[in-house]
């Protein structure tokens, strides 16, 4: 169960690290779009490998993440390799991605309901706002760079916070489970 709690740390930690970049393009959403797409490419690489270990936990939360995870990695190295093409395609690219994690993790809440977990109701919040972020960022590819690096940016802190929450609420380590 060890394992758990340090794989529980680690995705917290890159959930944490999801926000505050999320918080940076919100704030400052006049950096190069290039270099936003190097970073979140990194970020998306590492973020991917989590995923894919975090799916061998067997837990709840990470039923979805093999699949996900690989995915999540694919495309993080496509916007290290080939960023001036992502740069053209970054809004949409991050809202489909957005929009796949978010309706798994609109699975997640419902099943989380079904196992009893008390804040379901947040997580399928949280996961409906941030499916309707990317949907937005989808629709609306043509929009002021500035505005899509905020809606990029708003959508990576809700989407961080859907995260923690479904890793908070649903990720049993050895102490909950023996409670």
């Amino acid at each position: 169960m060890n394992g758990i709690k340090n794989f529980k740390n680690m995705y917290s930690i890159l959930t944490i690290c999801l926000i505050l970049v999320g918080a940076v393009l919100l704030i400052a959403p006049g950096i190069a779009l290039d270099v936003v797409c190097i970073i979140f490419g990194i970020y998306m690489i590492i973020y991917g490998a989590v995923k894919i270990m975090g799916y061998f936990a067997n837990q709840l939360a990470f039923q979805f993440d093999l699949a996900l995870g690989i995915v999540i990695a694919i495309v993080g190295i496509v916007f290290v390799c080939r960023t001036a093409r992502v740069v053209q395609l970054l809004s949409t690219c991050i809202g489909i991605v957005m929009l796949v994690d978010a309706t798994f993790k609109i699975q997640t809440s419902i099943d989380s309901k079904r196992f009893g977990i008390s804040r379901w109701w947040l997580m399928l919040i949280l996961a409906v706002i941030v499916a309707a972020i990317g949907i937005l960022l989808i629709l609306m590819p043509g929009e002021t760079t500035r505005l899509m690096v905020r809606l990029i940016g708003l959508n990576l802190c809700m989407d961080g916070i859907l995260n923690l929450v479904i890793v908070i609420d649903t990720v049993k380590t050895d102490k909950a489970l023996r409670q």
